[in-house]
C-alpha cells in the first residue's frame, strides 16, 4: 500500500510540475501564426545571434537572452504592444516573457516548441 502512495503521489508532483511550467501565455503555432497576421504584434527572437543567423521568424527582432544587456534591451521595446517571443526550444522565451512581464509588458506570448516546433511543421525561416 505504501508503494502504491509513493508511486500515486509521484506521478501527481510530475503532473503538477509540467502544469506549472506552462502559461495560459505559451501558445500553439497556429495561434502564434493568427497573431503574427495582426500587424499590432512585435516579434522577437531570444536566441543567440549565430542561432538567429541560421534562420528565424520573418519580421522578428533579435535580442539576446543570454546577452548581458538582454534586460535593457527588451525594455526599449514598446510595452504596450503585445508581444510574441520565441526561442529554440521554448524554455527561453518561456524565462525572457516572464521578465517582461517583471518590466509591465501588457501582453507577451511564448511559442509553444519554439522554433524547432516551427520547423517541424514546415513553417518557413528566413536568413535576409
Amino acid at each position: 500500500m505504501n508503494k502504491l502512495f509513493a508511486a500515486v503521489s509521484i506521478v501527481f508532483m510530475l503532473i503538477s510540475s509540467c502544469a506549472i511550467s506552462q502559461t495560459k501565455n505559451d501558445i500553439e503555432i497556429a495561434e502564434f501564426k493568427k497573431k503574427m497576421a495582426s500587424e499590432r504584434y512585435i516579434l522577437i527572437d531570444v536566441r543567440t545571434a549565430e542561432e538567429f543567423a541560421e534562420g528565424y521568424i520573418k519580421g522578428a527582432l533579435n535580442i539576446d537572452y543570454f546577452g548581458a544587456t538582454f534586460s535593457d534591451e527588451i525594455s526599449k521595446v514598446s510595452s504596450e504592444k503585445p508581444v510574441l517571443v520565441y526561442c529554440r526550444s521554448g524554455n527561453r522565451s518561456g524565462k525572457a516573457m516572464q521578465i517582461m512581464y517583471d518590466l509591465e509588458f501588457k501582453k507577451v506570448y511564448n511559442l509553444r516548441g519554439g522554433i524547432k516546433g516551427w520547423k517541424a511543421e514546415n513553417n518557413k525561416l528566413t536568413t535576409e
